[in-house]
């Protein structure tokens, strides 16, 4: 990860946090609420759902060569022994792509919290 670029950094970690949050008051939510909707859920959802499209956005637009130092981190390292040195997931346009699909996914995250948010008033 630290070949990565300051922006693509900081928008991965951002995420993560993101995600984090998500992931914890999801069950959070559920154990505390009984039964009753919870106001911050839609907040932590659109919160991952922007920082998803900033980051594939990122990608996509290979912002300070961001796709290809991540298709770099892909060739090196080798997770659980893996070599994807000569995949296609290696490939700068695999990466955005993936950075595409990832701000499309944000924004369904964006839209689904915005429905869920208006049926809660």
């Amino acid at each position: 990860m630290m070949k990565l670029r300051q922006p693509v950094k900081g928008g991965l970690v951002a995420y993560l946090i993101a995600f984090a949050v998500v992931f914890v008051s999801v069950p959070a939510s559920a154990i505390f609420t009984e039964g009753k909707q919870n106001p911050v859920m839609p907040w932590s959802l659109t919160a991952l759902g922007l920082t998803a499209i900033v980051l594939g956005v990122m990608l996509a637009a290979d912002l300070r060569g961001s796709t290809r130092a991540y298709a770099s981190m892909i060739k090196d390292h080798k997770p659980m022994g893996v070599d994807y040195s000569k995949s296609f997931f290696a490939n700068p346009t695999f990466i955005r792509i993936f950075g595409a699909m990832f701000a499309f996914i944000g924004i369904g995250f964006v839209v689904s919290s915005t429905l869920v948010a208006s049926q809660m008033s």
